[in-house]
């Protein structure tokens, strides 16, 4: 099956719709279609060469810094050919530039609604490893395993791959996907979320008819919830440079930070402030479920907190 990728264009029914002055477009009903039946978008493009570079040495600066990171847990299956760097946005603010973008702004919003907080940020490179660097899996643990959601339903959380190198061949640690798997539940559902049924084949070498072979170029930008049956290909041509920028609901529990620190914030636009959940000082606990400024500040008209 080919990949979908994705030309954005304006859409006239969306809670997404446009505000006064509002800088980024909502997908259009062609492209919210795609990602509720197919369970990803692959958003050609999406940043330039020129931020790409930027985004190289954000990397090459943590690997070199030996950037801290949060502690280690036993769920995180992290192998000598990874290098992940979490709560990347607290030690190196440049990832502000594209959490910001607004490119990526307008699918955020159509497929979560208006509602959206970063819950993570990684700085994420794959190494050369003759061997699949991941098998078939599900994201945010066993429990959100187990939640499917209806078809029309703003999605509950969704990651963001951004390629900063060349992952356009096969063998570049590719990211491996079976469309509409986001709706379906393995047969087995156990504590790691790996899917059973999909990795003995896999590590025959063995891929389902219906996977799909991610191919993207530096810029391209792959959207998919955390549902979708996901894997990673051998990479046996060069490092992959990637962030993983994590979302979900204002009401959502972040992934690798509790709060970001007021020094942190405080580089920050008031919408992606917001985006990390902040609500001003003693905030009201009804704001985080339903802000009344909410509509504003993803537009960029209103400064988080103050109406």
């Amino acid at each position: 099956m080919q990949q979908q990728s994705v030309r954005r264009e304006p859409s006239a029914q969306s809670d997404a719709s446009h505000v006064k002055d509002q800088d980024w477009v909502p997908l259009s009903d062609a492209d919210r279609y795609s990602y509720q039946k197919n369970g990803y978008l692959l958003l050609r493009g999406l940043f330039d060469s020129a931020a790409v570079r930027r985004g190289r040495e954000l990397v090459r600066a943590a690997h070199e810094g030996s950037t801290p990171s949060i502690a280690a847990h036993e769920s995180f299956t992290d192998r000598p050919h990874t290098v992940r760097v979490r709560d990347a946005i607290a030690h190196h603010p440049g990832l502000a530039e594209f959490l910001d973008h607004p490119g990526l702004i307008g699918p955020l919003v159509s497929v979560l609604g208006l509602s959206v907080q970063v819950l993570g940020t990684e700085i994420f490179v794959r190494a050369q490893h003759d061997a699949p660097l991941e098998s078939w899996h599900t994201d945010g643990g066993e429990h959100l395993q187990r939640i499917r959601l209806a078809a029309e339903s703003a999605s509950l959380q969704v990651k963001a791959q951004v390629f900063l190198s060349d992952a356009s061949e096969d063998d570049c640690g590719n990211f491996l996907l079976i469309p509409g798997s986001h709706r379906r539940m393995p047969k087995k559902t156990i504590p790691t979320c790996y899917i059973e049924e999909l990795n003995e084949p896999f590590e025959r070498g063995e891929l389902p008819d219906d996977a799909v072979t991610v191919h993207a170029a530096p810029g391209d930008v792959l959207l998919f919830p955390y549902s979708l049956w996901h894997a990673v290909a051998r990479n046996t041509r060069r490092p992959r440079e990637t962030f993983i920028f994590r979302y979900g609901q204002l009401w959502h529990r972040p992934h690798d930070y509790l709060q970001q620190p007021p020094e942190v914030l405080a580089n920050m636009s008031p919408r992606l402030r917001r985006m990390f959940g902040d609500f001003g000082a003693d905030p009201h606990p009804t704001e985080f479920y339903k802000p009344n400024d909410q509509r504003r500040v993803m537009a960029g008209e209103v400064e988080a907190g103050r109406r």
